[in-house]
């Protein structure tokens, strides 16, 4: 791991769950050991950009995603994944933004190809659901308005800290 993507403040996937990037602890006698995120700055940045995307705020859930991405090499499903989420959340602008559904279709193609991979539920989102959103958007731009990306298998909203966070990025 690189220890430029580790972050003891944040915490573990609500208690039953394991997504993919969450590395369970080693039990050596009694008691669970706890775990860790692989990439804690990864689950960071992808929930302040989840609950910022929800919030409608697809510039700002963009900019989490892409601030991450850059610490990941070329080819690695790190940088894939953050990379089809940028992708994603810059779609989603094109459509609610400005109305450019042949820029949104674009975005949301290269989105899949990035995203195609990578496990469906990663760091926390429900990947499969993200993909066939956008598929249903690639026929019928419309079926995004209001879509909302399932974080720990619920819709969250921004709050303070998430706006907060994105504020203290230099993309």
């Amino acid at each position: 791991m690189n220890e430029h993507t580790r972050d003891s403040t944040v915490g573990p996937p609500p208690r039953g769950q394991q997504p993919a990037g969450w590395l369970p602890g080693e039990t050596f006698g009694a008691g669970p050991a706890e775990g860790r995120w692989q990439h804690a700055t990864l689950r960071r940045a992808t929930v302040h950009g989840v609950r910022l995307f929800n919030a409608g705020a697809y510039h700002e859930a963009h900019d989490c995603f892409e601030a991450e991405w850059y610490n990941y090499g070329r080819g690695t499903i790190e940088s894939a994944y953050a990379h089809g989420m940028v992708q994603v959340a810059a779609g989603a602008y094109k459509h609610v933004g400005f109305e450019d559904d042949a820029g949104m279709r674009s975005l949301f193609e290269t989105a899949l190809t990035y995203l195609d991979g990578v496990p469906s539920d990663y760091y926390g989102v429900g990947l499969h659901r993200v993909r066939e959103a956008m598929r249903a958007a690639l026929e019928q731009p419309t079926h995004i308005e209001g879509w909302q990306i399932q974080l720990d298998g619920h819709h969250s909203s921004a709050r303070a800290a998430d706006w907060q966070y994105v504020e203290q990025l230099e993309v």
